[in-house]
């Protein structure tokens, strides 16, 4: 097992919002706010066919106690562990993003980025408008 950052070069996370997310059993859309230096704003990614989805409150001080050496505020994916192993015939990814207050678990085939805008404001309107 390893964790690393994922090939995609998706704009980095900011430190300050939480996401907005909507998982409806098959696609998952998460909305973060980017970071400065990714020419902040709002972004919405797509994880499609989704495994697996959980939302988790634990903050920044508590990644130490993650089962994963995770990263704060950033994408980490997890490459060779038990979780994708279980379903390899799909070619599953595993990815554990960190954010202040939570920690998105996603176990999916898929991830694109459906829309990265500069004028940022609260993350579930940018989600609500992306998905209109």
């Amino acid at each position: 097992m390893q964790v690393s950052s994922p090939q995609e070069a998706f704009p980095e996370l900011g430190t300050a919002a939480n996401p907005a997310v909507l998982y409806d059993g098959n696609d998952a859309f998460v909305c973060y706010e980017a970071s400065v230096r990714s020419g902040g704003g709002n972004v919405v990614l797509k994880f499609g066919d989704v495994i697996d989805f959980r939302i988790k409150p634990v903050n920044v001080e508590g990644l130490k106690e993650c089962r994963y050496p995770v990263n704060p505020w950033a994408f980490n994916e997890v490459v060779g562990g038990e979780e994708t192993a279980r379903w390899k015939a799909l070619n599953p990814r595993l990815w554990l993003i960190s954010f202040n207050d939570v920690m998105i678990e996603v176990l999916f085939e898929t991830v694109s980025l459906v829309s990265h805008d500069a004028e940022g404001g609260p993350q579930h309107r940018t989600l609500i408008g992306v998905l209109r």
